[in-house]
């Protein structure tokens, strides 16, 4: 029996395992990631293509019916797929779960993570973080280095938020420990000694031995009644049981808390970055 030819997007997936990751890298570097997707919508007439990024071969969808065909069928014909570094970094956690026990998780997040929160629990605390902030690392400076400065504001708003961690030292520690992480969370696979990857396994490490303890601390503060259950997310995953009555595994906070650090500080950064970068530009509009 002949076998029938199955109907796949024109492209191709570069070498072997290396597939076209170092193209992409680079594209990036230059910081021109949607040079990568442009060159390969004209080469081939489409814009839908297959390729191969950091070991996996995928398929890419561009344009509005594709970002539409994607978000109005998640979880019915496609499901989220991360990275194999990604998810070997991050860990099973929220963004790594798919079917019911993602639901059970969002669920269970959903009390800390909407507008109501926002507005009753978080812009106090943005601000206080801000001022002080600026009063240490901005006033009396006849120059400085934006986006690391707001890396750094952004991660100490997520650390306080998220696990009320105010320790300027510890901050500082976790914050240099993500900032190898995130150079390694896109990369090849390849976890030997000097390249990326490896690097972000073993960031990646010390960052979850540390936020373990403080996931211990926080229980045992818990349990003598000093520290409240609706203090934060860590002490609302640590008191909430889901709707079998089951509690998340101290690993399983840790991951997460690892994931709302990364989240909640990253892309932030670079908007607020963008926003400082435009503000400077038109002065005349503050």
């Amino acid at each position: 029996m002949r076998r029938k030819r199955l109907n796949y997007p024109p492209g191709s997936c570069g070498w072997p395992f290396l597939g076209e990751t170092l193209k992409f890298l680079k594209a990036n570097k230059e910081g021109k990631p949607e040079k990568f997707v442009k060159e390969r919508i004209e080469k081939y007439k489409s814009k839908i293509f297959k390729t191969s990024l950091m070991g996996e071969t995928v398929v890419v969808l561009g344009g509005a019916s594709g970002n539409k065909f994607l978000f109005s069928n998640e979880n019915k014909q496609v499901v989220i797929w991360w990275p194999i570094t990604v998810r070997k970094i991050i860990g099973s956690c929220l963004i790594t779960t798919v079917g019911e026990e993602a639901k059970i998780m969002r669920k269970m997040l959903s009390t800390f993570v909407n507008p109501d929160a926002f507005s009753r629990l978080y812009i106090k605390t943005m601000e206080l973080v801000a001022h002080h902030h600026f009063m240490n690392y901005w006033q009396g400076k006849e120059k400085v280095k934006v986006f690391p400065l707001v890396k750094l504001y952004t991660f100490k708003v997520a650390c306080q938020l998220f696990m009320s961690i105010e320790d300027k030292n510890e901050i500082e520690r976790l914050s240099t420990q993500f900032n190898i992480l995130l150079k390694g969370l896109i990369s090849l696979p390849i976890n030997l000694p000097g390249t990326a990857f490896y690097k972000a396994m073993k960031a990646t490490t010390d960052i979850r031995k540390e936020l373990l303890q403080v996931v211990k601390k926080r229980r045992e503060a818990l349990e003598q009644k000093i520290a409240s259950p609706s203090q934060d997310i860590l002490s609302h995953l640590l008191s909430c049981p889901d709707e079998n009555g089951k509690y998340m595994s101290e690993l399983l906070i840790a991951n997460n808390m690892l994931l709302f650090l990364f989240a909640g500080h990253d892309t932030s950064s670079v908007t607020l970055t963008l926003l400082i970068k435009r503000l400077a530009e038109h002065p005349q509009i503050y």
